[in-house]
């Protein structure tokens, strides 16, 4: 694993679509060190990886997660880009994608948790990541730090990932509180010095999204990153 992570932001999302195997596999293949991707729980209860709260975007069906069931959301094709070759692709189930990505490349999961609140999502998620004995290369980050504190209540050993974007006033008494193994701040809206006093008090720095290899040299030769999320893995060569 190299010190710096490159960090895959729903998978090779670049060149393939979003948040599905074949973008997982690329990424993994191109030497991402970690996984980004998101969760959401479907009607019947299964946790599936897409990033948003309907399947309008991404596929050729319609309607929210979370008033579709496992099998109605399989039939709708996910090859959203239209990329010649790969054929139909289905949601992946958040089992599919564990069993899929190579042991050694870590995953980042996102609980999407806002607007719908999922109840019981922590849950789910830490029940399968046991099952599949992957809670030990797994973050579970979200943007609603509740969550943050229902996965700790649920496996006190889990990592988790405080995402967020702004400026934090209590920033350092979030993260006390939390617990947080890394913080996940956007890029556009870092502060250095909150990023510096994290990384000195043990705490992993991945912020979201570079998109310029300008960008990943600042934050790794000031040392105020322990990797970045990226859409273009290309962006780390020769860095």
């Amino acid at each position: 694993m190299s010190e710096f992570l490159k960090i895959a932001h729903r998978g090779y999302s670049h060149i393939l679509p979003e948040n599905t195997i074949p973008a997982f596999l690329k990424a993994a293949e191109c030497g991402a060190d970690m996984i980004e991707f998101d969760v959401h729980l479907t009607k019947d209860g299964h946790a599936v990886v897409i990033h948003d709260n309907d399947v309008d975007r991404t596929s050729n069906g319609s309607g929210n997660v979370k008033d579709l069931t496992l099998r109605e959301l399989k039939k709708f094709d996910f090859n959203f880009l239209k990329i010649h070759g790969l054929g139909i692709l289905s949601i992946p189930t958040l089992e599919e994608v564990i069993d899929a990505v190579p042991d050694n490349v870590l995953l980042n999961i996102e609980l999407k948790n806002c607007p719908h609140k999922y109840y019981g999502i922590e849950e789910i998620v830490i029940t399968i990541l046991k099952k599949k004995n992957s809670l030990n290369r797994a973050i579970i980050s979200s943007f609603d730090h509740f969550a943050l504190e229902k996965a700790k209540e649920l496996a006190n050993d889990v990592k988790t990932g405080m995402l967020y974007e702004g400026g934090w006033i209590f920033f350092q008494d979030e993260v006390r509180h939390l617990g947080a193994y890394s913080i996940h701040p956007a890029i556009d809206t870092i502060d250095i010095d909150q990023l510096k006093w994290a990384r000195e008090h043990g705490l992993r720095v991945f912020p979201w999204v570079a998109k310029s290899t300008k960008e990943i040299i600042f934050l790794k030769h000031n040392n105020i990153a322990d990797g970045v999320m990226v859409n273009d893995l290309t962006l780390f060569n020769n860095i």
